[in-house]
C-alpha cells in the first residue's frame, strides 16, 4: 500500500508540473464508451495474457484540464473465465473430491476516477493540426462491485459486495475530426480480495489453494484487466482567448 501512494503521489506532482499556471479549468468534457476484453490474473492463471478472455464493455467522461493532463471517470462491465487444471498449475484436491475439474464465470462492475497524462501534447486548442495524438498513462482510484461467495451462510449465498483496487493503465489516442477522439488502452485492476475465482465448493479452494489460510497484498489477491477500443465525442468546449498564439 505504502508503494502504491507514492507513486501516486509521484503522479500528481508530474502533473502540476506539466500543468501550466492558471489554467486550472477545464478546457473541455468528453463522453464516450469503451468495447473491449477481459481476462484474469489469480491461481487459476499465474500470467498468461488474455486468458480466456470475455467480452467487457463501459461509458466513461473526460474531464480535460488542458493538453498533457484529463480527468476521466468509467464504469465498466466486466467478465471473467477460468478453468482448472490449466496453465501447469496443480493443488490439492479438498476432502471428498476424487475429480480435479473446477471452472468458474463472473460479471462485475468496475468503477474508476483517474488522472491521464499525455506524453505529448494532445488536441491544444491553437495547434490542433500538430496535436492530434499522444500515447498516455493513467492511475487513480477504483472500486469493484461483484456477488461474493459466502460459506458461512446456511445456504452459502452470494452477496453484491464493493472491494477496493488500484488502477493503471496505457494507451494511445488520436483525434479523429473535430469532436470524435478513438484509442486503444489496456488497464490493469489490483484488488485487495482473492476470492474473485471463488463460485462455491469445489475440487478446489482457489481462495486459499493449499490450505495455508494466510494472505499476501502482493502474491495472493487476485488481478484483473481489460483492454480494447475507446472512442468518446466532445460534449462541452470553453471558449479560449488566443494569447501570442499559444
Amino acid at each position: 500500500m505504502l508503494l502504491f501512494y507514492r507513486i501516486c503521489c509521484i503522479v500528481l506532482m508530474v502533473a502540476l508540473f506539466l500543468h501550466p499556471s492558471g489554467s486550472l479549468g477545464q478546457d473541455r468534457i468528453e463522453g464516450g464508451f469503451f468495447l473491449g476484453a477481459s481476462y484474469y490474473y489469480g491461481d487459476l492463471n499465474p500470467g498468461q495474457l488474455f486468458y480466456r478472455a470475455q467480452p467487457s464493455l463501459g461509458g466513461v467522461i473526460r474531464v480535460v484540464a488542458n493538453s498533457r493532463i484529463a480527468f476521466k471517470g468509467g464504469l465498466t462491465v466486466i467478465n471473467l473465465k477460468g478453468n482448472y487444471p490449466d496453465q501447469n498449475v496443480r493443488y490439492p484436491l479438498q476432502d471428498g473430491y476424487t475429480s480435479s475439474q473446477y471452472r468458474f464465470k463472473r460479471s462485475m462492475a468496475d468503477f474508476a476516477a483517474q488522472i491521464e497524462i499525455n506524453f505529448f501534447q494532445y488536441d491544444h486548442p491553437f495547434r490542433s493540426e500538430e496535436t492530434r495524438f499522444s500515447p498516455y498513462i493513467s492511475t487513480g482510484m477504483a472500486s469493484t462491485l461483484y456477488r461474493r461467495y459466502n460459506s458461512g451462510d446456511e445456504d452459502n449465498s452470494e452477496k453484491p459486495h464493493f472491494i477496493l483496487s488500484l488502477p493503471i493503465g496505457i494507451g494511445i489516442k488520436w483525434k479523429l475530426s473535430d469532436w470524435v477522439h478513438v484509442g486503444v488502452e489496456w488497464n490493469f485492476r489490483k484488488t485487495f480480495a482473492d476470492d474473485l475465482d471463488l463460485m462455491g465448493h469445489g475440487a478446489i479452494d482457489p481462495s486459499d489453494p493449499y490450505g495455508f489460510n494466510q494472505s499476501s497484498f502482493m502474491h495472493n489477491n487476485d488481478w484483473y484487466s481489460f483492454a480494447g477500443l475507446l472512442v468518446t465525442f466532445d460534449l462541452y468546449h470553453r471558449r479560449v482567448t488566443c494569447n501570442a498564439g499559444y
